[in-house]
C-alpha cells in the first residue's frame, strides 16, 4: 500500500513538473479579454535556462491595436515601434495612420535589468483591443538571453514554444456604455493660457505630458469657428497646434480640441482667450 501511495505522489510530482515546465512560455496575462475595452495585459517573461540571465523581450502585436502605454521598469527601456496604415481609420478623434507593430523590452544585463535563472518578470501594457468577439490573437515574441541564445515564442497552440495568444469575448450589456476615466495624456501646458489677454496670436497650442495618437483643434469666435492655415497634431504628436494666415483680431476666442491618448482613451477640452 505504501509502494502505491509512493509511486502515485511520484507520478504526481513528475506530472505537477512537467506543468511547471510546460507553463514556462512567454505569455500575456490575463488570456481571457474583453473586445473592445481596455485593458492592462501583462507580459509575463520567466527565465528557462539555469546559466543565463534574460536580457531582452520582443513582442509583436497583431493588426487592430493602434496604440499602447507601458509602465516604467528599473533597468529596462522600452522601445515602441509603429508601421503606416495603407488606409488611415476616420474617428472621432481625427484620423488614426498608424498601427503599433511591437514593443521591446531592453534590460542592462545587471540588477534589475536582467531576468535571472529562477526568476520570472511581468512588463504591464495599456492598450484597447480590437473590437472582434469570438477572434484569438497572437502576440509573437522573442526572448533573448545574455550567453547570446534567441528564443523565438511563434509557433502554434502544443507546440515547443508557442506564441502568447490572448481570446478576445464579448462585452457585457452593462460594459457597453461610456466609461468616466481619468485623463491619460494629461494637459502640460496651453498656448494662449485661459482667462489670458494677448496683444498678437498666430498659433494656438495645447501640450500633452504624453504623446498622443490623434487629435483635433479648432478655434471659434462669436460662435463661428475661424479658418486655421493648419491644424492637427505636431510631428512629436506632442501637442495640437492651430496656425493662421494672419493674426486673429481683436475679440474672445474659444479653443475646443479632442485628443486620443497613448492608451487609446479619448480626452476633450476647452479654454478662453481674448486678443486686445
Amino acid at each position: 500500500m505504501k509502494q502505491l501511495l509512493l509511486a502515485g505522489a511520484l507520478a504526481a510530482g513528475s506530472l505537477g513538473a512537467f506543468a511547471a515546465a510546460a507553463s514556462a512560455h512567454v505569455t500575456l496575462q490575463p488570456r481571457a479579454q474583453t473586445a473592445g475595452a481596455y485593458t492592462v495585459v501583462n507580459v509575463r517573461v520567466p527565465n528557462e535556462r539555469d546559466n543565463a540571465a534574460t536580457t531582452k523581450v520582443r513582442v509583436g502585436f497583431p493588426d487592430g491595436i493602434y496604440s499602447v502605454s507601458y509602465a516604467a521598469q528599473a533597468g529596462w527601456k522600452v522601445t515602441v515601434k509603429k508601421r503606416p496604415l495603407a488606409t488611415p481609420i476616420q474617428t472621432q478623434d481625427g484620423p488614426i495612420t498608424e498601427r503599433v507593430s511591437s514593443v521591446t523590452f531592453t534590460g542592462t544585463g545587471k540588477g534589475l535589468g536582467r531576468i535571472a535563472p529562477g526568476q520570472f518578470k511581468e512588463f504591464p501594457l495599456s492598450l484597447q483591443m480590437p473590437d472582434r468577439p469570438g477572434a484569438s490573437l497572437a502576440f509573437p515574441a522573442t526572448q533573448w538571453y545574455s550567453d547570446g541564445e534567441r528564443v523565438a515564442w511563434t509557433g502554434a497552440a502544443g507546440s515547443a514554444h508557442p506564441a502568447p495568444v490572448v481570446t478576445l469575448a464579448a462585452a457585457a450589456a452593462a460594459l457597453r456604455g461610456p466609461v468616466a476615466t481619468a485623463a491619460h495624456s494629461p494637459v502640460k501646458r496651453r498656448t494662449p493660457a485661459p482667462g489670458s489677454t494677448v496683444s498678437t496670436v498666430r498659433a494656438v497650442k495645447v501640450t500633452f505630458a504624453d504623446a498622443i495618437v490623434t487629435g483635433l483643434i479648432s478655434v471659434s469666435k462669436d460662435g463661428t469657428e475661424v479658418a486655421a492655415k493648419t491644424a492637427g497634431p505636431n510631428k512629436r504628436k506632442t501637442a495640437l497646434v492651430a496656425t493662421f494666415a494672419r493674426p486673429l483680431s481683436r475679440g474672445s476666442y474659444t479653443v475646443s480640441w479632442r485628443a486620443r491618448s497613448g492608451d487609446g482613451h479619448s480626452e476633450s477640452g476647452t479654454w478662453r482667450f481674448r486678443v486686445r
